[in-house]
């Protein structure tokens, strides 16, 4: 290739020619320089916002987990205190029946008119009669009251025996019956000469004090 001449690598038009094509280049080096770089910058922003997007989500989860585990535990909480209030409510309706805020002549009739109903057989007989209520009074310690209730019975040995068992195991919760105490027996035997052959038993006619319990304050 020839030479250019002198006069031409000297002139104007070749020197702006010149520094054009030098400042082209030195645009096009930035160019890439700040591609580079906004491309660095871009990608690390990205890294750094898939990292907190990321950490948002996995919080979100968590805090979607902490929710659902309060609200089982609040469901759990709210189960133990509802079944404890019905059990709570259970044990003070079984005590009212057990140990009573008051005489409740009434129920304590019934009771005893129910038992005897119930266990009175022709060949196996309990009977009671004259019932009476006498006049509450405080206990000696002062804690409760007594209701004072005295009967005559007419029983078979058998029925005799299990009267005072029944007596005896009253005031528990899970037989639901008025705390009672027999205070004193006065019996006296008959024989019976009634009824089919080969049935006749000895009956047993007693007089039964008993003390029926219930709470001090409503005296």
């Amino acid at each position: 290739m020839d030479a250019l001449p002198q006069t031409q690598l000297g002139s104007p038009a070749f020197i702006r020619q010149h520094y054009l094509s030098r400042s082209i280049k030195l645009y096009m080096i930035g160019v890439i320089i700040v591609g580079l770089f906004v491309s660095y910058y871009g990608i690390e922003k990205y890294l750094e916002y898939s990292d907190k997007t990321t950490i948002v989500s996995e919080s979100e989860k968590e805090l979607v987990s902490l929710n659902q585990t309060n609200k089982i535990e609040g469901d759990a909480y709210t189960k133990v205190q509802t079944d404890y209030k019905d059990s709570d409510e259970s044990m003070l309706k079984e005590l009212a029946l057990v140990f009573p805020s008051q005489e409740n002549y009434t129920e304590l009739t019934k009771i005893f008119d129910a038992y005897f109903l119930e266990n009175n057989r022709t060949n196996n007989p309990i009977i009671a009669t004259d019932m009476q209520f006498g006049t509450p009074i405080a206990d000696k310690s002062g804690k409760y009251n007594i209701l004072p209730i005295s009967m005559n019975i007419t029983a078979s040995e058998a029925n005799f025996y299990k009267f005072l068992s029944y007596v005896q195991d009253s005031g528990t919760l899970s037989k639901k019956l008025r705390l009672l105490d027999l205070k004193s027996v006065q019996m006296n035997f008959a024989e019976d000469d009634t009824g089919p052959a080969g049935a006749n038993k000895n009956k047993i006619q007693f007089r039964a004090e008993i003390q029926a319990y219930f709470q001090k304050d409503k005296l």
